[in-house]
C-alpha cells in the first residue's frame, strides 16, 4: 500500500537498512551452524549432492514448465533459475534435527548442500546466457527468430480458435 504513495521512496530507504541487517544476521546464523571441517572432509559428497540437486531440479522444473506449453528454451531458463535449494530448507532441517528425524552427519551434509546451492545461484544466473547460446549453437533450442515465429504462429492459432 505504501508503494503507491508519495512516501514510497522514503520508506524504502528507511527499511533497506533493517533488511540488510536481517540478511546479515540470517547469514551469520547459518554460518554458525555449518561445521567447515566436517564439510571439507566430505567435500566429494557435498559437491556431488549440490550437482545432483541442481541437475534434478532443473530437469523436473523444465519438464513442468514445458508441460504448460512454454518453449523448451523458456522452460530451461526457468529450470536453471529455480535450481537451488530455498532458504526454507534451513527451517525444515532444524525441525527435522530437533525431532531426531535425521542424524547429525546427514543434518550437516544437508545443511552444507543447501548453503552451497544458495552460494552457487549467482554463478548459475551468470551462466544462463552462455548455456542458452550454446543450446542454440548445438540446436537444442530454436534461434531467436525461430522462437518469435513460433510465438506468432501460436498467437495466430489462438486467434483462429476463438473465431
Amino acid at each position: 500500500m505504501i508503494s503507491t504513495t508519495d512516501f514510497a521512496h522514503h520508506t524504502l530507504e528507511q527499511v533497506e537498512a533493517i533488511r540488510n541487517l536481517f540478511a546479515a544476521l540470517f547469514l551469520a546464523s547459518i554460518g554458525m551452524l555449518i561445521h567447515f571441517k566436517f564439510l571439507w572432509n566430505h567435500v566429494d559428497i557435498l559437491l556431488a549432492a549440490v550437482i545432483l540437486v541442481i541437475i534434478v531440479k532443473s530437469i523436473v522444473i523444465t519438464a513442468v514448465i514445458k508441460s504448460f506449453g512454454y518453449s523448451i528454451r523458456t522452460a530451461f531458463i526457468v529450470g536453471l533459475s529455480l535450481a537451488q535449494i530455498g532458504e526454507f530448507a534451513f527451517v525444515l532441517l532444524s525441525r527435522a534435527s530437533h525431532h531426531h528425524l535425521i542424524g547429525g552427519k546427514m543434518y550437516l551434509l544437508l545443511l552444507g548442500t543447501t548453503a552451497l546451492s544458495l552460494v552457487t545461484t549467482p554463478l548459475i544466473f551468470k551462466l544462463i546466457p552462455v548455456v542458452t547460446q550454446l543450446g542454440i549453437l548445438m540446436r537444442w533450442f530454436p534461434s531467436e527468430s525461430g522462437v518469435q515465429n513460433e510465438e506468432k504462429a501460436t498467437m495466430l492459432d489462438v486467434y483462429n480458435r476463438t473465431l
